[in-house]
């Protein structure tokens, strides 16, 4: 498949779907789009040959995870090796230049349209486009007070081709971006995520225990039923910090098991796989060591898998990779803060 042409005709069609006034049209455009997003989709995922393709991809989530499933895939089967991604802009905004005669890496950017429900004289509601509001009517809608004026639906309109590029097409010193994608940290930056992280988990509403031991010799466990995350207390640092990860991933990924214990145990493997995935990307992205076993397990897993159950497993892989990483950041500072503040406290007595 050439991806080049077929986003071309994403475009295309995109912008046919945004210009016609015919239903029937629109409905058939939307089905062509759909089919050529699921063929991409495809395409992408049978390029996963090796444990070393599995590995880059993982790699790739934990430095761009601020992009969708879909354009991730889209950026590993344009350029698996890629190590940072960006558009032009945020370059220039860094001070770097795109070198002359880059080849972009296309990703494709949905774009959303509003309806807005507007109260008549006569008590009824009209819906408009967001585009058709007065002035008046638009300021009504920012006033969170107004109750005549409001969002209806927000609803996926087409689509735009995006280009970024990756940092070695670009005047960037590439020696740098390792530092700023997997910064090393000492103990005490451990124990100060370790913290963060129980903060986050207990905002998914999960409380955390750690015990001196678990009767089954495990490390850790996630206890859906009871909302509880379990951890071994005896783990090193590092150790304790990554079970965390995997049984948070656990919790955030695998809520349909909490009474269904007899799916877990049929297909273990499918969900310790996700799990071990899913804190393979969030540690790289913490520059917490790893090793190279989450890959293999993937793969191992997926070779044999069907199209529909591996694209599941990668979606959610991604997109709960993301919502940790963000669930961590939004409070690493806080905590980060607290922890000086108690610091200050104890060198001032």
């Amino acid at each position: 498949m050439n991806i080049q042409e077929e986003l071309k005709k994403v475009n295309e069609l995109s912008y046919k779907l945004n210009t016609t006034k015919d239903e029937k049209e629109k409905n058939e455009l939307n089905d062509e789009l759909k089919e050529i997003l699921n063929n991409l989709k495809k395409d992408a995922i049978s390029k996963f040959q090796s444990e070393s393709d599995i590995k880059k991809f993982l790699d790739n989530i934990s430095r761009f995870n601020n992009y969708s499933f879909n354009n991730q895939l889209l950026i590993h089967a344009q350029s698996p090796d890629a190590t940072y991604v960006a558009p032009l802009r945020t370059y220039s905004h860094m001070g770097y230049m795109v070198n002359k005669g880059a080849k972009s890496i296309k990703i494709i950017i949905p774009t959303f349209y509003k309806l807005i429900s507007v109260k008549q004289l006569d008590g009824t509601s009209k819906l408009k486009y967001s585009t058709e509001l007065s002035s008046e009517e638009n300021e009504m809608l920012k006033d969170p007070n107004n109750k005549d004026v409001t969002l209806y639906k927000e609803m996926l309109g087409n689509f735009r081709i995006g280009h970024i590029f990756d940092a070695s097409q670009t005047t960037m010193p590439l020696d740098e971006i390792n530092k700023e994608l997997y910064p090393t940290g000492s103990k005490e930056d451990r124990t100060i995520m370790t913290e963060t992280f129980v903060k986050a988990i207990y905002r998914d509403g999960f409380k955390v225990s750690f015990t001196d031991k678990i009767e089954n010799g495990a490390k850790g466990y996630c206890n859906h039923k009871d909302k509880l995350i379990v951890i071994l207390d005896t783990l090193g640092t590092d150790m304790k910090l990554k079970v965390l990860i995997h049984e948070y991933a656990h919790a955030l990924s695998h809520q349909h098991l909490t009474y269904n214990n007899q799916e877990y145990k049929d297909h273990r493997d499918k969900y310790e796989t996700e799990a071990e995935s899913i804190a393979y990307v969030v540690s790289k992205h913490l520059g917490i060591d790893t090793n190279d076993s989450s890959a293999n397990y993937l793969y191992a897993w997926s070779k044999n898998k069907d199209f529909q159950e591996i694209e599941d497993s990668f979606s959610m892989i991604v997109n709960n990779s993301k919502k940790i990483i963000n669930n961590f950041e939004k409070m690493y500072e806080k905590t980060l803060n607290n922890f000086q503040e108690e610091l200050d406290q104890i060198i001032s007595i």
